[in-house]
């Protein structure tokens, strides 16, 4: 459109010259910035998911604790992203019940020991289930990769880039995932979250990882019921475990 506002005439050709050259310069010669090339929607996930995997790491890690206010500015400096995407990134963990809307802002959400033995009840049937079913279905090689590293860890000797903590975060998952049903795998991960939620304390490290090798060594087997007893125990002793704890704070 000129500015007369007649529609410009001419070939194809050019008008999509036209059309370049006011991309560029405007008719008095004064040179425009160039346009804002659109965000791709490929890096825009990339934003959330960098905001939501920073922001549940800082919650996961006792980093940010239950009264702490979540405040935009800082963290979006600290995490290195738009203010955009972390306050997608609350929406999400919010609509996860990780963290609550406050009048000032968000807090990380604080569970009660009920809650926490009522999640590990839950997590009991279900998982042991999941280990049941997986049985038949889950990566050997993969479990003993996960065993390899398991091993190396509790025998002081861990592979370099190993992540002691992740590993039966790894574990869970993916029988979770080999059990086959999706729905199943949703409830794992997020139970999985609110557990670490609460307890944000150093875990029993050699028996957990002998729990976690008398899992695997049953998955290995092929031996669903097995499995399951050795994953019910697993989550009876973190239950324990816990419980001892808070008895002496």
């Amino acid at each position: 459109m000129s500015k007369n506002g007649n529609a410009s005439r001419g070939t194809p050709a050019a008008g999509r010259k036209h059309h370049r050259t006011r991309s560029s310069t405007r008719h008095d010669g004064e040179t425009l910035a160039p346009a804002i090339r659109p965000t791709s929607s490929g890096e825009e996930r990339t934003r959330k998911e960098v905001a939501y995997e920073g922001l549940l790491n800082l919650l996961l890690s006792g980093e940010l604790r239950p009264n702490d206010v979540i405040m935009e500015r800082q963290l979006a400096q600290r995490l290195k992203v738009s203010r955009t995407p972390l306050r997608e990134a609350m929406g999400r963990l919010e609509g996860e019940k990780l963290i609550t809307r406050q009048n000032v802002g968000f807090s990380p959400l604080s569970l009660s020991t009920e809650d926490f033995l009522n999640i590990l009840q839950v997590r009991r049937v279900l998982e042991g289930e999941a280990a049941r079913k997986a049985a038949s279905h889950i990566s050997r090689e993969e479990l003993q990769r996960i065993r390899e590293q398991m091993v190396a860890v509790r025998d002081g000797v861990p592979p370099a880039g190993t992540d002691p903590n992740s590993l039966g975060r790894q574990l869970h998952l993916l029988i979770g995932q080999a059990a086959a049903n999706p729905v199943l795998l949703s409830i794992i991960e997020d139970l999985g979250k609110r557990t670490r939620l609460f307890m944000r304390v150093p875990e029993h490290r050699s028996e957990v990882t002998d729990e976690h090798l008398a899992v695997i060594d049953a998955l290995l087997r092929g031996d669903g019921d097995a499995a399951r007893t050795a994953m019910e125990q697993h989550i009876d002793h973190l239950r324990v475990y816990i419980l001892d704890k808070l008895s002496k704070i």
